[in-house]
């Protein structure tokens, strides 16, 4: 989709005629940029300004997957719908509140196909490269928010996170991001319960922004017991260790958590090494989800395919897809019942560690950003994309908050350390989050 031209009638107001000028000044940055760093997957139109509206005008780029916008491109990542040009034909509840609330949608990020991958190098419309080194990946399934946002295209970005897929590729792209917790916990575990929408931003004050575009509450709990600024004595226990034999924590990992450590001390926190035990249960906790993903998965293609107006075939997917989605036709119903009933005992027991602590403090990812292509690599890809969802995925079932903080370490290359709460402590994260960095994310070199 191209473009649609932003010049003004001779009766607009100056007003109008300012925003329209902003909105091509917008557009043409963001084409810039995306030419080297292959973050968009398209671009769209202005809307009609929304003058009452709280963020009219302010730009924002969504994701290409999850968020339904009437009339917009809506392709996933695979190749079949953006060749057929698919646009949804409705608002979902989050593509309305973005559109009421005013924001300027400048255009859609590149996903991985259907959001299955840690990286984003879609066959359909090539790889995002990360801003720090072109060679490497942006991470995923937001690589392109995360590229975007990193390269300084735009404040804030939308993405999704199902296992890891925002705070992953913000780790990789020195970011922050937001995973907000569930509002309530689901009485069943689903895939579809734990995909949250979060955002992407380069300063904790614009993710604080959002979090009532997200339906969440912006005061801290140092707010409200009527003192200012988080002055609150928090217990926070810290890993630095692997969890998952697919791949180990490298030593600058270990570091970062270790510096960010020692500032929550010095600002008076109660630090200590713990971490929940059933986090070393992650290897089992993926093979006992596949299943379950698949059966996810299976749901987002069938919806697609309602869009595309024909089933969209095993030869329409990535090889990756096609194998995760013949996973879903040979899973029981009991093999189902069997790891929900192990799930429920998995969060139960999670989260029970939060009556003892306040935060846990962990890498969000085990190693820096890797080689373009190290992600995608069929022979090992399934392997090493759990390996890289080690700190993050067991949060969306347990429905917990959690935030990437961004620190630069070996080589230049960006680390991410993660912040996770308690249900409802969305606000408090980023309060911490900004004790840690409250200087904002690094720019990187290509910017």
């Amino acid at each position: 989709m191209s473009d649609q031209s932003t010049e003004p009638s001779a009766d607009t107001s100056d007003a109008e005629r300012a925003r329209a000028a902003s909105a091509a000044d917008v557009r043409d940055h963001v084409t810039r940029l995306d030419a080297a760093l292959g973050f968009m997957a398209t671009t769209l139109p202005p809307a009609s300004p929304r003058p009452a509206a709280p963020f009219t005008g302010e730009p924002l780029l969504v994701k290409d997957l999850d968020l339904k916008l009437a009339d917009a491109p809506l392709w996933r990542g695979n190749h079949v719908l953006r060749e057929h040009g698919v646009v949804s034909n409705h608002d979902d509840p989050m593509g309305r509140r973005l559109r009421e609330l005013g924001f300027d949608i400048v255009g859609r990020t590149k996903s991985a196909e259907f959001g299955l991958a840690v990286t984003t190098e879609p066959l359909a419309y090539g790889p995002v490269h990360n801003p720090w080194d072109l060679d490497r990946s942006a991470g995923g399934s937001s690589g392109g928010s995360a590229c975007a946002v990193a390269a300084r295209a735009v404040r804030i970005a939308h993405g999704t996170d199902l296992g890891g897929s925002l705070r992953i590729p913000a780790a990789h792209c020195g970011v922050f991001a937001l995973k907000p917790g569930l509002v309530r916990l689901a009485t069943t575990p689903t895939f579809a319960a734990w995909n949250q929408h979060g955002f992407l931003a380069s300063r904790v004050d614009d993710l604080r922004r959002m979090l009532p575009v997200l339906g969440r509450d912006m005061a801290s709990e140092a707010g409200r017991s009527g003192t200012e600024g988080p002055t609150r004595r928090l217990r926070v226990g810290v890993l630095a260790s692997a969890v998952s034999s697919a791949i180990d924590l490298g030593g600058g990992s270990v570091e970062a958590v270790e510096r960010m450590a020692d500032k929550l001390s010095d600002q008076g926190h109660h630090v200590l090494p713990a971490h929940p035990r059933v986090l070393e249960q992650f290897d089992q906790f993926a093979m006992q989800t596949t299943p379950m993903l698949a059966g996810w998965l299976a749901k987002e293609v069938a919806d697609a395919s309602e869009d595309l107006g024909r089933p969209l075939t095993e030869s329409d997917m990535e090889p990756a897809t096609a194998q995760m989605l013949a996973m879903a036709a040979r899973a029981t119903p009991e093999a189902v019942r069997d790891t929900v009933q192990w799930l429920r005992r998995l969060v139960t027991d999670l989260t029970a560690w939060w009556g003892r602590f306040d935060i846990l403090l962990s890498p969000t990812v085990p190693v820096q950003a890797p080689r373009l292509g190290w992600l995608s690599d069929p022979d090992t890809a399934m392997h090493r994309t759990f390996g890289m969802m080690q700190y993050t995925a067991m949060f969306n079932a347990s429905g917990q908050p959690a935030v990437n903080v961004p620190c630069v370490g070996v080589g230049g290359l960006p680390y991410g350390v993660q912040l996770v709460g308690a249900h409802g402590s969305e606000a408090d994260l980023l309060d911490l989050a900004e004790q840690l960095s409250p200087e904002g994310a690094p720019a990187p070199p290509f910017s």
